[in-house]
């Protein structure tokens, strides 16, 4: 009996939604029916109204007289020179970053005011900011069409910076694109400015093997740790077929592995057999980890053992 009379609320509820969407369905006919008919008066209407075009109002063009274009320049360099005044006066009490600071930023928005660039470099090399001086000098170059610098500027520019930081690396970089014969790094101190970044950057930019190899050999001597650096070198004397430059670097790669390294050293071991016979293959796979026998053997060749590897 409970289940006949569920039965009949819900389908009593079901006839109720039926009517309410039977009335809205309707109501929305009829809404639709007077819109349709006030639609054609409507447009008759309009259509009936006189359209009036309303003129735009004309355009006023105000000259701008020439006295003010000429004020507008006079001030121009006003500030300009007041500029230069300015790092002049920072120049003369020695307050040379300041002056560094303002003549940058003339510089930039000016790159063919050379009087101001060479000031500028000089303030440079006054503060020996020379990682500045090759920043200001690479830029200028990226502005080439700007420079009105000549070839013989360019180079005295650079030689004149690298005899104050002969390792900096965008000086370096900067003598090889001009052309100039790059320079080798001078020892200092008894220890090789070059360090392995340097020298791989270098590297990198210039092509030429016997160069690279001297530039990898210094940068060992004064890290000799640095794996990448064998690799590169081995690489080259590969890439070269130089065999006997390619078991020197081998034999130092050896010592600076040790025991510990032997995936490397059998990989390196093969990729140089592939270079032809050598009696010192079958010695080098045979090494049993004894650093004493690679130092002689090293010393047999007159190669020179880094200072700073261990048990060197």
């Amino acid at each position: 009996m409970q289940g006949l009379m569920i039965f009949l609320e819900v389908v009593v509820v079901l006839l109720l939604l039926v009517e309410v969407f039977i009335r809205l369905r309707a109501r929305r006919r009829r809404l639709q029916n007077r819109a349709a008919t006030a639609s054609p008066d409507l447009s008759r209407d309009s259509s009936a109204l006189p359209v009036k075009t309303v003129p735009a109002p004309p355009r006023e063009v105000t000259a701008i007289p020439e006295a003010e274009k000429v004020t507008a320049t006079t001030q121009e360099a006003l500030s300009i020179d007041d500029l230069l005044n300015e790092a002049n006066i920072y120049l003369e009490y020695g307050h040379h970053a300041q002056a560094a600071t303002v003549l940058r930023w003339y510089v930039d928005l000016n790159p063919h005011e050379s009087r101001v660039i060479n000031q500028l470099l000089d303030t440079y090399i006054a503060m020996a900011d020379m990682d500045s001086y090759a920043d200001l000098l690479e830029s200028l170059g990226e502005k080439s069409a700007k420079v009105p610098m000549d070839e013989t500027w360019w180079r005295e520019r650079v030689e004149h910076g690298l005899q104050q930081d002969p390792g900096n690396l965008e000086l370096l970089v900067l003598a090889e694109k001009v052309g100039m014969t790059v320079p080798m790094p001078q020892e200092q101190g008894g220890e090789a400015a070059m360090t392995a970044e340097m020298a791989l950057a270098l590297v990198a930019r210039n092509r030429d093997p016997h160069y690279g190899m001297a530039i990898l050999w210094r940068a060992i001597a004064h890290e000799p740790l640095r794996l990448p650096l064998y690799a590169e070198l081995l690489r080259i004397t590969h890439q070269q077929h130089l065999l006997e430059e390619y078991i020197n670097a081998l034999i130092l790669l050896f010592l600076t592995v040790g025991s510990g390294g032997k995936t490397l050293r059998e990989r390196m071991l093969r990729a140089g057999q592939d270079l032809g016979p050598h009696p010192l293959w079958d010695v080098l796979a045979e090494w049993e980890g004894d650093p004493e026998e690679l130092r002689q053997l090293a010393r047999s060749r007159q190669l020179e053992i880094p200072k700073s590897l261990p048990d060197a």
